[in-house]
């Protein structure tokens, strides 16, 4: 299992079309093959950041999902609304464990 996690800030003027494009983002996303979860939240501490939690079952299915056609013109559009310090980063995991 693989669970990453990512970071984007986009100024105020952008944030409610940011908010949009990164929520259907997440819908055709969990809909993929491997794709367990895919959840985006705003950030109740930093304006205008968004935080993405993936969760995929394995390292190819993640990698199969970067080099889909729509995911490069994803990431131009947010740099071109501003973004800045967007960064996804994937952590390697065992099996889940409920821990409350």
């Amino acid at each position: 299992m693989v669970i990453s996690l990512g970071y984007v800030t986009v100024p105020a003027e952008h944030h409610a079309q940011v908010s949009q494009m990164l929520s259907d983002l997440a819908a055709r996303t969990r809909a993929e093959q491997g794709c367990l979860d895919y959840r985006v939240s705003h950030d109740l501490e930093v304006p205008g950041r968004f935080t993405l939690v993936e969760t995929w079952n394995s390292v190819a299915d993640m990698q199969t999902h970067l080099a889909l056609p729509h995911i490069g013109p994803a990431v131009e559009a947010l740099h071109a609304l501003g973004a800045r310090d967007l960064s996804v980063t994937a952590y390697e995991a065992g099996d889940p464990m409920t821990m409350l």
